[in-house]
């Protein structure tokens, strides 16, 4: 019994960390490499991506080829979040991580009425180096627009 109870002593200390470390943290600076996606550019943008997790909250600052950036936060605990798009639409967001994957859900509305609705899939490779994150966009009422945008970015 006493054996028993010593290892599992242990154990406990190793399954506590095992299960702390399947979080992944996406903090770094990253560079767009691949981007793939009906209604994308034929020449690949200089965009890079800045992010920054802390604790339960996200922080992620992407800098464009045409010098600007936009600035996104996130609570990570599921709860809402309010941040712009790139065209400065106000938006509603929802951020979980699900075991090694984080699931950004935003919605807007269009100044056309239209709701949009975005949902953001990050994967983080098993050496930290790359995110691939899959965004797919659906638009109320005008499927014909919904699009998917798959992304490569690269730590620098």
């Amino acid at each position: 019994m006493i054996r028993a109870l010593s290892s599992l002593c242990l154990l406990l200390p190793l399954s506590i960390a095992a299960v702390a470390q399947e979080n992944p943290n996406f903090s770094g600076t990253y560079a767009l490499t691949a981007l793939k996606g009906e209604h994308t550019a034929k020449t690949l943008p200089k965009n890079m991506m800045k992010v920054a997790q802390n604790g339960g909250t996200l922080e992620i600052v992407e800098s464009f080829d045409d010098g600007k950036n936009l600035t996104r936060k996130y609570n990570l605990n599921g709860g809402e979040s309010k941040n712009l798009t790139s065209g400065g639409v106000p938006t509603t967001d929802k951020a979980e991580i699900k075991g090694k994957t984080l699931l950004i859900r935003s919605s807007y509305h269009l100044p056309t009425g239209v709701t949009v609705h975005e949902t953001e899939k990050w994967d983080l490779s098993a050496d930290s180096k790359t995110i691939k994150i899959r965004q797919q966009t659906q638009f109320d009422g005008m499927s014909m627009l919904d699009d998917t945008l798959n992304e490569t970015y690269r730590r620098q």
